[in-house]
């Protein structure tokens, strides 16, 4: 203390230095006001300056010019600054080129020009000679030396000096982002005098002058320097963890929320799992008591269970996969149940309660992939999407027992069990196993059944077996209802026209194509129709016989009314119009009994048949042939003409000149002997295929009669003669159909 006593007391008029200024403590200009230690000092006007060589050149040539006389009216002389104290610059601004794609001061570049350098010496100012640009010396190796220097200049980085900024204790901590404490010294001790005592402040210090002389008391400075820095570095290290500590402060009373409301979570969630065990163990409770009793098994004692944990405790039944929990709980219970059930007498048992927990039973929406997977043991059938506890426990304990069902009490001709069976589980079953159910036991036995049809032999119809399956098939329909239309087809081609209608026709209709139904039936019906009316209905006045008309008028509503007007009037009307010519022409014609039998026959006719254009025009014809005759009196039985078969011009097409006639494809009119071949060849499952090859004496077309599509085997025949020839040795003789049928079913 003695030493700061005695450097305060040393040379107190001295004034301080602007330089040292800085460093005096702040608490200095707290109590008294601060003196002013450099006294301002008059700047003195600048007078004319010796002029350099150059400038003495470049002033000699201004001498003279209008610039120069202008400036010397205004009290310019060369050698002195501009302005009226003589203190602007003397000679005119001089620019520096810098080299091309050089930075500002790269490698040392001076900036400065000679000309700002010597207005800056001229000003008193002290100019560094480093500041002046050193020319590379001439000489032989000056391109190599440049050239190493710039290679060089990334290892000799420029030394620039480094500005210290001084920062208070206020200024870090406010950086920091802390309030500083209240400002003060602390207590100060006055040791200037013989005893020390305390003082408020540095300003009551008796004699104390500050002083900044820095050769005073060096060892006092070097030590406050040193405790200063020490100072300054604890100090900055406690900003730091303060900032720190605040930050990590801040992100605390964010998370502090944050895991309030998470163990308030786990909580409540411990409490809900303690409430969701105890339910389940009651569920438990229960299976095991209803699987040791002998009494009747029921799945009503889970109602109140199942629902509390669907209604309360929803989230973590899907979050823990309490269905599995269920499942097993009343897979006992359903495998008792299953083995007492009858599926022929309550097919929709137990679907109820199953319907009910539907939400709790868990079904996957799309069916799991199958792949084939080897394994140690052997190869078996694994599935890639697992099934559900649920869909698992139907396809181990319920498919078993409709399998069983299926395929040894049910049959086909009696499907409303199975389809009532079907119906009631479809919305229960997950998609995998209503596919399984139709796909593998029901469809199967279902197709078995039609092929087997015969509607000679079997009581039930062939649309009994197939129509109710229908909504039930989605894509399948083409390959499910195919044998059926085939089954139809061959029942139509041994179908004889006093059979009547076939009970199975009818329904098929709306199964079938309209383009492949028409083609059937003029295929298989319309010639045999036709013929019927041809060779076995008569026109008898007296003993007249309907049963051949009215078994042609059974397929009014079936066939086309276009076509059936056709097949009328090529084989009715000309033999009714024909019948009715003869009975007018006789001598002694009854006109009133003519009447009364065109009346009969119109009232024969029913009524959507008579609309058909066809018929009007024909019942017109026998109409118009009455009236003529009416006409000509007695002498119609030689002038009454015979009746015209061509189809008069109806009332709408006017005048337009009448068209012929239109006469019925050749198979409408007839019914070939190939066709019956082809007939008879089906009602005995074989196939009439063209051999592609033609008899060498006869040239007619060859015929192959065999049992399979290939084409192989069986008995060679070609038509000729509505007969039928097949080789016998080197020749071809005629044979019966039955002996054709014979020898094609024994060749290979």
């Amino acid at each position: 203390m003695g030493d700061i006593g005695e450097g305060f007391s040393k040379d107190k008029s001295s004034a301080p230095t602007p330089e040292d200024a800085p460093e005096l403590p702040s608490s200095f200009s707290t109590s008294r006001q601060q003196r002013s230690f450099v006294r301002e000092k008059e700047v003195p006007k600048r007078t004319a300056t010796p002029l350099s060589s150059q400038e003495r050149m470049h002033f000699s040539k201004l001498q003279g010019s209008f610039g120069a006389r202008m400036l010397s009216k205004m009290g310019w002389e060369a050698g002195t600054g501009l302005g009226s104290e003589r203190t602007g610059i003397v000679t005119p601004i001089e620019s520096k080129l810098r080299p091309k794609n050089m930075g500002i001061a790269y490698k040392g570049f001076g900036e400065k020009t000679d000309q700002s350098k010597a207005e800056a010496r001229r000003r008193g100012e002290k100019v560094s000679d480093d500041e002046d640009e050193k020319k590379p010396p001439r000489g032989k190796g000056k391109g190599k030396d440049v050239k190493r220097e710039r290679e060089d200049a990334w290892k000799k980085p420029k030394k620039s000096k480094l500005k210290v900024e001084h920062k208070t204790y206020e200024e870090i901590l406010a950086e920091a982002g802390t309030e500083p404490a209240p400002s003060g010294v602390g207590i100060i001790i006055d040791a200037t005098g013989a005893t020390m005592r305390e003082v408020s402040s540095l300003a009551d210090v008796s004699g104390w002058i500050p002083s900044m002389d820095p050769t005073r008391i060096p060892e006092v400075r070097h030590n406050i320097r040193m405790i200063s820095d020490a100072c300054k570095t604890d100090l900055d290290g406690l900003a730091r963890e303060a900032k720190v500590l605040e930050d990590r402060k801040k992100w605390i009373d964010r998370e502090d929320p944050k895991v309030r409301r998470k163990v308030e979570d786990e909580a409540e969630l411990i409490r809900r799992l303690q409430a969701v065990h105890l339910v389940v163990d009651e569920i438990n409770l229960k299976a095991r008591e209803v699987a040791q009793s002998d009494y009747e098994p029921t799945l009503d004692i889970f109602d109140e269970h199942i629902d509390k944990l669907l209604n309360y405790f929803g989230k973590e039944y899907e979050r823990y996969r309490l269905d599995e929990i269920v499942v097993a709980a009343i897979t006992p219970i359903f495998r008792r149940m299953m083995s007492a059930w009858r599926p022929s007498e309550d097919p929709s048992a137990y679907t109820g309660k199953l319907r009910r927990w539907k939400t709790a039973l868990k079904m996957n929406d799309a069916p799991p992939e199958t792949g084939l997977q080897v394994d140690v043991y052997g190869g078996h059938t694994v599935t890639k999407t697992p099934m559900t506890p649920y869909e698992s426990l139907l396809w181990n304990i319920w498919l078993p027992r409709v399998r069983s069902f299926i395929n040894n009490e049910w049959t086909p001709d009696e499907p409303q069990q199975a389809v009532k069976l079907f119906e009631a589980w479809s919305d229960v079953l997950p998609t995998f196993i209503q596919d399984n159910v139709l796909d593998q036991l029901i469809l199967p036995k279902i197709s078995a059944t039609v092929s087997a049809w015969n509607p000679k032999r079997d009581k039930f119809s062939l649309h009994a077996v197939v129509f109710p399956w229908l909504p039930h098939v989605g894509l399948r329909m083409e390959e499910f209802v195919d044998a059926g239309r085939r089954k139809v087809k061959s029942l139509l081609r041994s179908w004889m026209t006093s059979e009547g209608v076939p009970k199975d026709l009818r329904p098929w209709r709306e199964v079938f194509k309209s383009a492949d139904w028409e083609s059937m039936l003029l295929k298989y019906v319309i010639p045999k129709l036709g013929a019927t009316l041809r060779d076995d209905f008569r026109v008898n006045p007296r003993n007249q016989d309907m049963a051949p008309l009215q078994q042609i008028l059974e397929w009014a509503n079936i066939i086309r009314p276009s076509i059936f007007g056709q097949l009328l009037e090529t084989e009715f009307f000309p033999k009714w119009l024909d019948v009715l010519h003869i009975w007018l022409i006789q001598p002694s014609v009854n006109f009133e009994e003519v009447a009364q039998w065109y009346a009969f026959w119109k009232g024969s006719i029913p009524e959507d048949v008579r609309r058909i254009p066809a018929v009007e025009a024909g019942f017109t014809k026998g109409l118009q042939l009455i009236n003529e005759a009416l006409e000509l009196g007695p002498d119609a039985p030689r002038k009454l003409p015979k009746p015209n078969h061509n189809r008069p011009p109806s009332p709408s097409e006017g005048d337009r000149k009448p068209k012929p006639q239109r006469t019925l494809p050749s198979r409408m009119q007839e019914i070939t002997f190939k066709s019956i071949v082809e007939d008879f060849v089906a009602s005995h499952n074989l196939l009439l295929l063209p051999a592609g090859k033609v008899h060498e004496k006869s040239r007619m077309p060859l015929f192959r009669i065999t049992k399979t599509v290939e084409g192989k085997g069986g008995l060679l025949v070609y038509l000729l003669d509505d007969a039928v020839w097949a080789s016998e040795g080197d020749e071809y003789r005629a044979i019966t159909l039955e002996d054709m049928v014979l020898r094609a079913t024994k060749a290979r």
